[in-house]
């Protein structure tokens, strides 16, 4: 996929790789990576743990077999390969030429001991029958598996795959990230450097405040176009992160939204805190419900509103109204 500007080319079955690696280091990061990439209406998805430890089985040596044995083999896991067409010349200690449905391929590749299943065939009829087969001989699997057709989505989600790879949708969510709101593409590349318990206490507070399902995903910048009704607030250096998010109809109230980062001349803050003093020209990722982005919007536009949220002043909104107070 070559999108607008910057040319780039979006691999699925990379992509799928380093996100696998992301989840065997850091599962929480990957549950909010997942869960940010999918868009607005997304459930949060399950927090996977697959495991660190142990063998892995491949099957299928193509675009995605290819790219999992690697990343795998840097995360320092044992990876076995089973491709009826794959030529071992070089090494032969980790792949068997073979077809997986057969019992004595099965027992050949150590599947009983294995921890990890990877159907990953360009066939879904081949794929689902893979899956059957493994968990026959070892229930206990963390099974990844590789959708080619849309049409095979109720049979894959019947087999409760713990990983799936649906490249068409794995193209579909980079686009999102990258085209929509370039400040989460921005994001998405910060989070694996933070660590999980971040990550995870990040899902707790989005989840707290905002529900298991993502509502909007939005960028505001704090200049004289967006944010008119803030301008001088925010020259004054008090202007703090905690009272932009107050509700314009009760400050006690705290809008329903989470700002995951801030911008400001190239550079990141990710999560501020409420204490965060705001500049002129900052830009702001946030998460949340719709109502809170409309009610951010107010504030940012409406001086009465800024005015109260910032000093619980009560302020008249309209000329007519300021004339009658005896403001000028």
């Amino acid at each position: 996929m070559r999108a607008v500007g910057s040319p780039t080319v979006v691999n699925p079955f990379d992509r799928f790789g380093d996100h696998l690696r992301v989840a065997l280091r850091a599962p929480a990061s990957y549950q909010l990576m997942t869960w940010l990439e999918s868009g607005p209406g997304a459930e949060l998805p399950a927090r996977s743990h697959p495991p660190r430890e142990g063998r892995w089985v491949v099957c299928g040596y193509g675009r995605l077999g290819r790219e999992l044995i690697e990343d795998l083999s840097v995360e320092g896991l044992d990876v076995i390969v089973v491709d009826p067409v794959a030529d071992p010349t070089g090494d032969a200690s980790r792949i068997i030429r073979g077809d997986a449905f057969e019992p004595a391929v099965l027992q050949q590749a150590g599947v009983a001991d294995a921890v990890g299943f990877v159907a990953g065939t360009d066939n879904d009829t081949s794929n689902l029958s893979l899956i059957a087969a493994a968990r026959r001989v070892n229930a206990g699997l963390f099974v990844a598996a590789r959708q080619n057709r849309p049409s095979s989505a109720p049979l894959f989600a019947a087999m409760d795959v713990d990983s799936l790879l649906v490249p068409t949708e794995v193209v579909a969510h980079e686009v999102f990230a990258q085209l929509s709101t370039p400040l989460l593409w921005r994001f998405l590349q910060e989070v694996p450097a933070r660590g999980d318990r971040w990550a995870a206490r990040l899902v707790d507070c989005i989840t707290q405040r905002c529900g298991r399902r993502l509502g909007a995903l939005w960028k505001v910048r704090l200049n004289q176009v967006e944010a008119p009704a803030t301008i001088g607030w925010l020259t004054s250096g008090e202007a703090r992160l905690g009272d932009l998010l107050r509700d314009p109809d009760d400050r006690d109230v705290q809008l329903p939204a989470v700002v995951l980062m801030v911008m400001r001349d190239g550079e990141c803050v990710l999560t501020p805190d409420d204490n965060l003093v705001l500049a002129p020209g900052d830009e702001l990722l946030l998460c949340g419900r719709p109502a809170a982005r409309r009610a951010l919007d107010t504030t940012m536009v409406v001086d009465a509103a800024r005015e109260y949220v910032v000093s619980g002043r009560h302020v008249p909104a309209s000329w007519i109204w300021r004339r009658m107070a005896g403001e000028s």
